[in-house]
């Protein structure tokens, strides 16, 4: 976010995992949009049968206003 990154549900997803699940173990997952625009990290329980969260990241990187591009 700091650098200007697009991101969706990502305080959601910190505040729903340290306050419901602080100590639980979790698998985790990810999903890219087809055409790469988007990629998504879910968040299950340990068995891997339940979505505790979900977070996106938008496929893009931001220009920095002297116009050189930030190397993520």
């Amino acid at each position: 976010m700091k650098t200007g990154l697009v991101t969706l549900g990502l305080d959601e997803t910190v505040e729903i995992l340290r306050t419901r699940h602080p100590d639980e173990q979790l698998r985790l997952g990810s999903i890219v949009a087809p055409d790469r625009s988007w990629f998504f990290t879910v968040y299950c329980d340990a068995t891997g049968t339940e979505l505790l969260a979900c977070s996106g990241v938008k496929n893009e990187r931001p220009s920095r206003a002297d116009g050189q591009k930030l190397q993520l």
